[in-house]
């Protein structure tokens, strides 16, 4: 006959059980997944969209395009995931271009990281990105050695945000970027996945690496030998949230004298 500890322990294992379910599907019911997502630049009235297509509750297709001045510019990704048996993305294709597509296909770890990034134009091997992640399976190098010149770093603070970056692209003006955080939930945090377009194709504005999103971040660029801060290119964000938590918009402000508004951007998401 059971003893009644035994008793005892085998129904508090069942209580635990049930409340970590629940909590699972509490945390499920409150996600919510970016679909659309629209960038406005109020200086040279020009438009960025990007609009999501989920699948099973995760990225299928990624298309985006640029509206400038009511014309339809080249800026145009009409992106498609690949995933392995384990749901891992192992490749992301770019068909824009039907006689030109462009393949991004990676090596990944134990962990599901992708360390190294071959990417190719109709099979034809244009670059290589490396990547290496902390101990957290963070990013925190980010590297190519051909065409797409990407050189970043990448420093988390104690909360897991991203909030020092050092970007050193070809052709470009090595600078860092110091961000500050609210307490709200990630935009990107619906959609994981785009993490690994993020690696090859990086936005400099929005981050989809911690659980928060940027309020303010002062730049530092390379004068000399030295890094100093450029106040024009400094900004503060203006944030409105769902009942969720999640951004519904974004509005960037420089920090000068001018206060400039450079960047208003939208959100629309499936939420459960």
């Amino acid at each position: 006959m059971p003893k009644f500890s035994d008793m005892k322990s085998s129904i508090l294992f069942f209580i635990l059980l049930g409340l970590l379910i629940s909590c699972s599907k509490n945390e499920d019911l409150d996600t919510c997944r970016l679909e659309r997502f629209v960038q406005e630049n109020p200086l040279n009235k020009s438009f960025h969209y990007d609009y999501i297509t989920l699948k099973d509750g995760r990225i299928e297709k990624f298309f985006s395009y640029d509206i400038n001045a009511n014309k339809d510019t080249i800026n145009k990704a009409v992106v498609f995931f690949e995933y392995n048996a384990k749901g891992q993305v192992k490749a992301v294709r770019d068909e824009a271009k039907p006689k030109s597509i462009k393949r991004y296909d990676a090596t990944l770890d134990s962990k599901g990281n992708a360390t190294k990034i071959i990417q190719s134009t109709n099979g034809n091997i244009e670059d290589e990105i490396e990547i290496e992640y902390d101990s957290k399976n963070r990013p925190i190098s980010i590297s190519s050695r051909y065409l797409l010149g990407i050189n970043r770093s990448i420093e988390y603070d104690n909360a897991g945000n991203p909030y020092n970056i050092f970007r050193a692209d070809i052709a470009t003006t090595p600078t860092i970027a110091e961000h500050t955080f609210d307490d709200k939930r990630n935009f990107f945090s619906g959609i994981p996945e785009i993490k690994f377009y993020w690696i090859v194709r990086p936005l400099n504005t929005f981050l989809p690496y911690g659980d928060h999103n940027i309020v303010s971040t002062k730049v530092y660029l390379l004068d000399g030998t030295q890094f100093k801060e450029s106040t024009n290119q400094s900004t503060k964000r203006e944030l409105t949230y769902n009942n969720k938590g999640f951004p519904e918009s974004v509005k960037i402000i420089r920090q000068d004298l001018s206060s400039t508004i450079s960047n208003i951007s939208t959100f629309a998401y499936k939420c459960q």
